[in-house]
């Protein structure tokens, strides 16, 4: 009686947080996204302490942390709760941000989304606290051996797990044990000092927004947004801007690849191109243009 109360009670709250979720996002869809232009007067205004600007730079770009926020459901922490994190490096991005660095503010700002949700799913769904980029790479190792485990019906090696996960194989060996040991990075390295812990003496390699941004965020998009081609159209954009390392081919030569001519290459590079154009993933990739 009380294990069916109890479920009872948790499908209440679930559909409870899906309610106010869903009012959420309606509330969001309310509101107006801004120009490049806009956003550089706004933030001139924030630079003066103007909270109203700083309010509505925050409500404009809402919704784009909730898209993120979703790519890293199931992973130990409710989408609410992913989302919450997730404003929390958006405002973090908003006081770090320097306008006259020239790029748009939410290719800045994803970074920090980003690095919010990592951390928390970190520190709030395992007894592990690993540096965060680790962390986001243990994570594709567990997807790794769960789609390896089904498809194959047995523990995938390490080497199969690197091939599936593009990681050395020695980070991969050694993020599976650790997952493991579940050793904690918060234990005092010494006994008679509680204040130094293993974590202090782990060197973090996490770059720089400014230097990581342009790049890592920038090919994540792009490779979001060419999947929303067909296998031939990604292949030929790929082909003639040199992405995911394809050499960079002129029409005529990708033209010899698919036996078509240059005009025929020419149509559905344009097609392709307008697809990008029509996708609300396009509004990230316009960002990097500034």
């Amino acid at each position: 009686m009380n294990k069916n109360k109890n479920m009872l009670n948790n499908e209440e709250n679930s559909n409870e947080d899906a309610t106010v979720l869903s009012m959420y996002m309606k509330e969001l869809n309310k509101l107006p996204l801004i120009t490049h232009e806009e956003e550089v007067e706004l933030f001139n205004k924030i630079k003066k302490g103007d909270l109203r600007a700083r309010n509505k730079m925050i409500e404009s770009n809402l919704r784009f942390v909730v898209k993120i926020a979703k790519k890293y459901q199931n992973q130990g922490l409710p989408l609410a709760d992913l989302i919450d994190e997730g404003n929390i490096g958006l405002m973090t991005a908003l006081d770090k941000y320097d306008v006259d660095k020239g790029y748009h503010f939410i290719s800045y700002a994803v970074w920090w989304i980003r690095q919010s949700i990592m951390k928390a799913i970190n520190e709030k769904s395992r007894a592990v606290r690993l540096p965060l980029n680790r962390s986001n790479e243990l994570l594709q190792i567990q997807k790794a051996q769960k789609n390896l485990m089904h498809k194959f019906g047995e523990e995938p090696s390490v080497d199969m797990l690197a091939q599936a996960t593009n990681l050395e194989p020695t980070i991969v060996k050694t993020l599976v044990s650790v997952s493991k040991d579940m050793v904690s990075l918060d234990a005092p390295v010494f006994k008679d000092n509680e204040t130094s812990n293993i974590g202090d003496y782990i060197e973090s390699d996490l770059a720089s927004p400014d230097q990581q941004v342009m790049e890592t965020l920038m090919r994540e998009d792009i490779n979001e947004a060419l999947d929303q081609l067909s296998d031939k159209e990604k292949d030929i954009i790929e082909h003639r801007f040199g992405l995911n390392n394809k050499s960079q081919m002129s029409l005529k030569e990708i033209g010899e690849i698919y036996n078509l001519t240059k005009e025929r290459i020419r149509q559905i590079e344009k097609r392709a191109i307008q697809k990008l154009h029509n996708t609300e993933i396009h509004r990230s990739l316009e960002s990097y243009s500034a």
